[in-house]
């Protein structure tokens, strides 16, 4: 592994982890914090890809499988992977669908990522 890589990972990690501690307000203590991060920024990703579901799916595989040996590129890398790597997953699939069924999924997916992004909040309330 470069310095560069494990760099951009460190600051991914600290940027995320300030953003983490933002959750503390509303008592979600820091290590569960990262996951209604996470899935609140996969569910951002859901609601484009509803819309303009082939750039987002480009978005993210310009940000991870691109190789850019710099300390941006590979922060730009691991917070693509943080924030829109369950997203990416699923719209694969769903592009392979007719049009209605896509969308209709699609909206599916978002929909059940909102519910799983207040259930989480709803434990620790």
């Amino acid at each position: 592994m470069s310095k560069k890589k494990i760099a951009g990972f460190i600051l991914m990690f600290v940027v995320f982890t300030l953003i983490a501690c933002s959750l503390y307000a509303i008592n979600i203590p820091l290590p569960s914090s990262y996951i209604p991060l996470m899935i609140a920024a996969n569910g951002v990703f859901a609601f484009c890809s509803i819309f303009a579901q082939r750039l987002v799916v480009v978005l993210y595989e310009v940000n991870v499988y691109e190789e850019n040996d710099s300390l941006i590129g590979y922060f730009n890398k691991y917070t693509a992977i943080f924030t829109s790597g369950i997203n990416y997953y699923i719209q694969n699939v769903l592009i392979r669908l007719p049009f209605l069924v896509n969308k209709l999924l699609a909206l599916c997916f978002f929909l059940s990522l909102v519910w799983i992004g207040f259930g989480i909040v709803g434990i620790f309330d």
